[in-house]
């Protein structure tokens, strides 16, 4: 029961985003749904430059509180920040511009904070690896209230009181933290003795962006959008969540989410390490004038690829990761087309080489496959006009297998070595 006299909360639902046309929409729906009502929604652009602004006035009108920054931070903290300063609840209440809740995620926050009045009421989270990937991670579900210093919860899982940023401060540049400003916010919190409920139910799904390699490069809304339509049936929850315990039941992989030792890290490292994975930030480009051999480098690449290893005769390589649809991004500019040759170490299965198909900048090509003397594949095509900010190569295969590794048991691809790049012919 509810203690009386605690008053219904009114949740400010804070949205931080950032070039989030091709997606917003099915997380502000998943808000306008709720069948707790007593909200307000607050978008904040972190300096936009697309048509977020556009679409969000044309699809929802005067329901939506929009807000854009006159430049781009470069992370959440300065847009939730704005955001919790404009805000009118009682509790905040953080949701990804990418992420989905369920219908009834604010009416159980608000049974928690009715109940026993927290300073931060969590729901469980469930995040979604891409497609195929048959990767999850479940978090937010507990009892211990100290939890928080050993497994994280994301933003929108949670709510905490409107003027807890007044007694811990609010969101930290991450350019100056050790641990990601969404962690250190938590960490921070927890110092303060600040306490955390879980309602121990799963109401959020979320679709990381760290997770998914050139991400803001190749915006999509597909996984939201149809995760959100299923939600929306009258057994869309249990019918999601049983299909992940099934997913669970044939092998998925589900880590845990933990705090790390931030101390390891250089302030700023991870953070420009996520942006590195959504495509924000690459390396100079190469002018291609002749032939180069571009090798495999160790930057992070999100679920697509695991850590850089060395093979004894064809040097560096990296095996492709739980992802099936990997993406290699090539930080090359020409003035014209450029010819390419792929090779491949090894399949995790031969029927993973005959199935392959690759794209270039989501575009599907035409690459013909050669085996070398070696066992190695060579995978040889044309990409016909000039390239201004780099390639990103997609290998689309149907699945990915579990494979021993030096790093343990992993579900994998293929390994890839090297692409040679030289200049074509018009």
């Amino acid at each position: 029961m509810f203690k009386r006299g605690r008053r219904q909360s009114f949740f400010s639902v804070v949205i931080a985003s950032y070039n989030s046309a091709a997606w917003i929409k099915h997380t502000i729906r998943s808000v306008l749904e709720q069948t707790y009502r007593n909200f307000e929604v607050i978008v904040v652009g972190d300096g936009c430059t697309d048509g977020t602004e556009e679409l969000l006035k044309t699809k929802f009108g005067k329901r939506i509180r929009w807000q854009n920054l006159q430049s781009n931070s470069g992370s959440q903290s300065a847009p939730n920040n704005e955001g919790v300063r404009v805000a009118r609840g009682s509790h905040i209440a953080y949701l990804g511009h990418d992420d989905i809740w369920s219908r009834h995620h604010l009416e159980l926050l608000d049974g928690v904070v009715r109940e026993q009045d927290p300073d931060f009421a969590v729901s469980g989270a469930v995040y979604h690896g891409p497609p195929g990937s048959m990767f999850y991670q479940i978090t937010g579900i507990f009892d211990d209230p100290d939890m928080v210093r050993r497994e994280f919860f994301p933003p929108s899982s949670f709510a905490h009181k409107r003027e807890l940023t007044e007694r811990i401060g609010g969101w930290r540049d991450p350019n100056e933290l050790r641990p990601p400003p969404d962690c250190e916010f938590l960490l921070r919190a927890a110092d303060h003795a600040c306490r955390f409920v879980s309602t121990k139910t799963i109401s959020v799904h979320k679709f990381a962006a760290g997770h998914r390699y050139l991400s803001y490069r190749f915006p999509r809304g597909d996984e939201q959008k149809q995760l959100l339509q299923r939600l929306q049936a009258s057994d869309g929850d249990a019918t999601v969540l049983t299909e992940i315990i099934a997913d669970l039941v044939n092998g998925a992989s589900a880590p845990a989410v933990k705090q790390m030792d931030f101390d390891q890290f250089p302030p700023g490292d991870l953070y420009r390490g996520n942006r590195h994975n959504k495509g924000l930030d690459h390396s100079a480009l190469l002018a291609i004038e002749k032939r180069e051999v571009l090798t495999i480098e160790s930057l992070p690449t999100a679920l697509d690829w695991h850590e850089l290893a060395q093979h004894p005769v064809h040097g560096p390589f990296r095996w492709s990761g739980p992802n099936p649809n990997p993406r290699h991004f090539l930080s090359i500019r020409t003035t014209g087309p450029v010819q390419l040759r792929i090779h491949v170490i090894a399949f995790a299965v031969e029927d993973l080489a005959h199935s392959l198909r690759i794209d270039i900048d989501d575009r599907e090509a035409d690459f013909v496959c050669e085996r070398s003397s070696d066992g190695t594949y060579i995978f040889s095509g044309q990409f016909s006009t000039g390239v201004n900010d780099g390639l990103a190569l997609r290998f689309r295969m149907p699945r990915s297998v579990p494979i021993a590794t030096d790093f343990g048991t992993r579900r994998a691809g293929l390994a890839l070595s090297r692409v040679e790049i030289m200049p074509g012919r018009d």
